[in-house]
Formats: structure tokens, sequence, C-alpha cells
């Protein structure tokens, strides 16, 4: 799997749609069905929202049931996770619907930063996104350092 990169503004309708940026529908869409493969989106961190192909989410899946079965509280987490998950099906415009309660979660409105993360895209306010970017930081000298030598 190629990783998703960059960032792409995109505009919210009045129906909570969203149109997936060209770069990420073609990693995302099977170019020999020309359909796509299944998505969860899902809220795990206060500050967006995530959208994952069923591969990775299959991982995710197997990790939550590991902690589950490790730890006593494990299954607190595990339906704070899955209840905050949605499977998402483009329709045939490349378009997704996010609910209202689950853009509010991240303060999405009218305009939506679609911003590539590897395995994942991550759907953020583009506000929030800038001031993220500025208050993060501090350990990146020493983290770029372990990743690129």
């Amino acid at each position: 799997m190629s990783g998703f990169l960059g960032r792409h503004e995109c505009q919210m309708d009045a129906k909570g749609r969203v149109s997936f940026p060209s770069a990420f529908r073609r990693t995302v869409w099977s170019s020999s069905a020309g359909s796509c493969a299944s998505l969860v989106l899902l809220q795990w961190q206060d500050t967006h929202l995530d959208v994952l192909p069923g591969e990775t989410w299959k991982k995710i899946q197997e990790r939550l049931l590991e902690h589950r079965r490790a730890r006593r509280d494990g299954g607190a987490y595990l339906r704070r996770i899955t209840a905050s998950a949605i499977k998402v099906d483009p329709d045939q415009h490349g378009r997704i619907r996010i609910p209202t309660w689950l853009g509010d979660k991240a303060d999405l409105n009218r305009t939506v930063l679609f911003v590539g993360a590897l395995d994942r895209i991550e759907l953020w306010n583009p506000v929030r996104f800038e001031e993220h970017m500025k208050a993060s930081g501090a350990d990146d000298d020493n983290f770029a350092d372990q990743i690129f030598g």
C-alpha cells in the first residue's frame, strides 16, 4: 500500500458530505473494480477524526480485542472507540457523509482539511490543525534524527 501523503482542503455540503481529494481516492479505490475498499470513520483523539482503510481497521480491531482480554478495564476503552466509529461507504461521486454528532466532536464545519498520515487519513478543522502544528514539535528534532538518521 502506498501511504497517504499531503493535505487537501475540501468543502462539506449542507448534508454533511465531503469529497475525498483525488490523490487519496486513487489509494482508497480499487483500480480493478472501480469501487472503494471498506472504510471506518472514527474519533479516538479529541482533535480530529480518522478515516481508516479496512486493512488498517482490521489490525486495530485485533489490538483492541487483545487489550480487552489483557486488562480488566479494557472493555471500557473498547466501547469508547467502537461507539465513536462508523463504517462509511463513499457514493458514486467519491463523497462520504460525516454524521453531525461525529463532525461536532472534531469541530468540523464547512471546510474540512484532509491530512495524509501514511496508513490513514485525518480529518481536521483547518484552524485547529494550524494551532496543533504550532503547539506541537518540541521533540521533533530528536524524533527526526531517529527516523531520517
